[in-house]
């Protein structure tokens, strides 16, 4: 589910970086999320044979909601100056924060080989942001401050009703996106090309696909564990930007996500070694 949950978020913001030449950042948020809504209810009885159902835990996906609301601000943004890979690559802060998180919050137990992981994950993050450096972009600061607030909603799933499908985690989403950035929407005006209407429902569908996964993930297992998974976008990025785009991301990029990678497959290798606990 992490896995797919990247793959998602790699899509939505491929589809998305199309958009951001054309309209502004409230405009494709508000009609992301309002395409997200009737194509989930229709998937949900067509390809899942269920239905979206009320959740007892409203409230805590409108507080969600609101945080995923400024991420996608901030990160579209962002996207507006970096590549799909870079952007990525910075996000990858989040793992980091999850586990740091997870051993504060909710007393997981975090073994040495975790910690290691993930401070050479965000060693490698800071290779590719290069703060300080003539080459650092101020936009890496938008997309380090969502990091830090995808992490709050990964970890807000553990208190979400085991009883919600992925269904109605992902529309759940996507309304409340849709109420909260409408006021700033209408007010830029909605004239949306039909040639772009393809994208919108493609980005609409993997962000909402993105988050559900992703939630799904982090309700099931316990944080630290999921981390190494979410450096699958990792792969997922940098394929599409060379294949959309015909690029290959910077060196320093590069290399910082050379060493992300490299603190994933230890997590993985030490994981697997038998008597050996996270």
């Amino acid at each position: 589910m992490m896995c797919l949950g990247s793959l998602c978020f790699t899509l939505n913001d491929t589809m998305t970086k199309f958009l951001i030449d054309r309209y502004d950042v409230p405009v494709i948020i508000f009609v992301r999320s309002l395409l997200a809504m009737p194509l989930l209810a229709g998937m949900a009885v067509v390809i899942g044979r269920d239905r979206i159902r009320w959740s007892a835990h409203a409230p805590l996906y409108a507080l969600r909601g609101a945080i995923n609301l400024l991420a996608a601000y901030l990160y579209i943004h962002g996207l507006k100056h970096l590549s799909v890979a870079e952007a990525t690559v910075i996000l990858f802060a989040s793992p980091f924060i999850i586990t740091v998180a997870s051993a504060t919050l909710f007393k997981e137990t975090v073994g040495w080989q975790k910690w290691v992981a993930v401070l050479v994950g965000f060693c490698g993050v800071m290779i590719a942001m290069r703060p300080g450096s003539a080459a650092f972009q101020p936009a890496s600061l938008l997309i380090l401050a969502c990091a830090f607030l995808y992490a709050s909603i990964s970890l807000s799933a553990r208190w979400l009703k085991q009883d919600d499908n992925l269904w109605t985690v992902s529309f759940f989403g996507a309304a409340f996106s849709a109420v909260f950035i409408a006021p700033l929407a209408i007010g830029d005006g909605l004239a949306i090309r039909i040639d772009d209407l393809a994208l919108f429902a493609g980005a609409a569908l993997s962000s909402s696909f993105g988050i559900g996964f992703a939630t799904l993930a982090y309700r099931s297992a316990q944080a630290s564990d999921l981390a190494p998974f979410a450096y699958s976008g990792l792969i997922w990025s940098t394929g599409i930007t060379w294949i959309v785009w015909g690029a290959m991301p910077g060196l320093w990029t590069l290399v910082g996500a050379g060493v992300v990678a490299s603190s994933s497959l230890f997590h993985l290798l030490a994981r697997s070694r038998p008597g050996r606990p996270g």
